[in-house]
């Protein structure tokens, strides 16, 4: 089912099924213009995002660029239906093969701290994937982190559990975000225990803590039981159900980058 709400005077946030979960695309005003930030999963998908705009007030002059926050299917697989429907926005993607795909097409490939329409700052959130970036709305320290903060996970059918590739650079990360004054996070999906909105200071800290702390558990499950194999660290992890399910290969990215061999 889809939903459209208003999370602020100048930010709009669209819900779309996908598989078991949900994800979400969000407008952010500026008196410069709009930003879309993703594209939703399915070339289907642009319907909804069409009638969103017009709920959210949005004109075709005004949307500016799409900011894909990285290339997994349920944020960028939408991407060619739209630019074919907004054959004029700007993409703006870290992923070498978007901008490769999209050669012909407007294209940015931003650095952390770039700004767009004045007030939107590009922070890059390597971890979950090399090329996952936010969005830093600057007026109101809002970050829209789409699955760059992942905290414990999404409860599912599937490994959703803190999907975490890149150990070492999301703890860099997620301590560069920590020093930002960050006063608000609006992720891609409801994450254990937060949910998807997180406001004020303790709530950004929280989810930050949240973010570190079932990596900094498996290391410390790996440092207690060093002659036990990821396989049977993740069933370790996993046996209480009461976090949602980690993927063997985050136990593996723990070990590489955090645990002395």
């Amino acid at each position: 089912m889809k939903t459209i709400t208003k999370t602020s005077d100048t930010i709009y946030r669209l819900t779309l099924p996908y598989k078991d979960i949900f994800t979400t695309v969000y407008t952010v005003r500026t008196n410069e213009g709009v930003l879309l930030f993703d594209a939703a999963s399915y070339d289907t998908d642009i319907e909804h995002i069409k009638e969103f705009l017009a709920q959210a007030g949005v004109s075709r002059d005004e949307l500016k660029y799409v900011f894909i926050s990285h290339n997994h299917t349920d944020h960028a697989g939408g991407l060619d239906a739209f630019i074919k429907e907004y054959p004029d926005v700007c993409i703006i993607s870290r992923c070498p093969r978007l901008r490769e795909k999209f050669a012909d097409h407007k294209f940015i490939t931003p650095e952390d701290g770039d700004t767009f329409l004045d007030v939107l700052k590009t922070v890059t959130v390597p971890g979950h994937t090399s090329d996952a970036a936010a969005i830093l709305d600057t007026r109101t320290m809002t970050l829209i982190s789409g699955d760059g903060l992942q905290l414990y996970g999404i409860f599912g059918s599937g490994n959703w559990g803190a999907n975490i590739s890149l150990v070492r650079q999301h703890l860099d990360a997620l301590e560069k975000l920590g020093l930002l004054g960050i006063e608000h996070i609006l992720t891609a999906h409801d994450y254990h225990p937060l949910g998807y909105r997180y406001d004020g200071k303790d709530q950004v800290r929280k989810a930050l803590d949240s973010c570190s702390a079932p990596l900094l558990k498996v290391k410390a499950m790996i440092e207690e039981a060093p002659h036990l194999s990821d396989e049977e660290i993740c069933a370790m992890y996993n046996a209480p159900k009461t976090l949602p399910t980690m993927g063997i290969h985050v136990v593996a990215a723990v070990r590489r980058d955090l645990v002395k061999q």
